[in-house]
């Protein structure tokens, strides 16, 4: 029986691992209706006594790191009860005192998996936190995948839709992430996408119609192995947004022409 999780905190640094962090706590939020406390830790580096002189640079940081934090909540988060959180100071203290003060039945959070010296004098957040929270942790480490393959730059659990979910709900969910299209599921496996100019065929019917009357697009899938060329060819030959990615028959991505955008102009 799964336990019942309520409240879950996800520490996010805005990197790679951090991110396939929020992405497991997203998809247990989901599964347990739970609420989802998303942290991120300004670094305290400079002494309490010199604080005046650098609380601007920390407010900067602090708003900074709220709007990172709602671009990920939109990405990520849609449908998801949340809420953000930003501290200022030592990182796994702040995330201990996150835990106590909020609750937390589950904290999620990512591991750098660091060895030898840069442990020894680092230290690891994540071992700190092991060794002193209340609740139980789930670590993350993310393998990083090729930076020509799709796997690099799709949204890992994306929200999802089903075919006899009504329009309006779905039209709901694509607005919240500012989504253009969205994968329809069934028994774990997607099944179809639905796009915007969907949604659009059916104005004034969104509350009586279901996904699947609305389907127009013949379902084409990747793989996260699948090159960023081919997943562009496939949808500039198709005429489409996104692409669902799939791996041993289960949805894990959805891979966007915005994302395949990132992928030809980062360096």
């Amino acid at each position: 029986m799964s336990l019942p999780y309520r409240k879950i905190l996800c520490p996010v640094d805005f990197d790679d691992n951090s991110i396939a962090a929020l992405e497991a706590a997203a998809e247990l939020a989901r599964h347990h209706d739970a609420t989802l406390y998303v942290l991120h830790t300004v670094p305290m580096i400079v002494p309490p006594t010199s604080m005046p002189v650098y609380v601007d640079l920390y407010q900067g940081q602090e708003q900074t790191a709220v709007k990172n934090l709602q671009e990920l909540a939109r990405k990520y988060l849609a449908g998801i009860k949340y809420e953000i959180m930003v501290n200022m100071g030592e990182p796994a203290g702040s995330i201990l005192k996150a835990e106590r003060g909020i609750g937390a039945d589950l904290l999620v959070m990512s591991t750098h998996g660091r060895r030898g010296f840069s442990r020894f004098f680092l230290g690891s957040v994540a071992e700190l936190v092991l060794r002193e929270a209340r609740c139980p942790v789930l670590t993350v480490r993310r393998l990083a995948p090729k930076k020509d393959q799709v796997g690099a730059w799709m949204t890992r659990n994306p929200v999802t839709g089903r075919l006899d979910e009504m329009l309006s709900a779905i039209h709901a969910k694509m607005v919240e992430g500012a989504f253009r299209s969205i994968p329809l599921v069934q028994d774990d496996r997607v099944v179809a996408i639905l796009t915007e100019g969907d949604i659009r065929a059916q104005a004034g019917h969104l509350d009586d119609t279901p996904a699947s009357k609305a389907v127009t697009h013949a379902l084409v899938t990747v793989g996260p192995d699948t090159t960023v060329r081919e997943a562009a060819r496939i949808m500039r030959e198709r005429k489409i947004d996104g692409l669902p990615v799939v791996e041993d028959g289960r949805l894990v991505g959805m891979i966007t022409t915005s994302d395949l955008l990132k992928a030809t102009t980062v360096e």
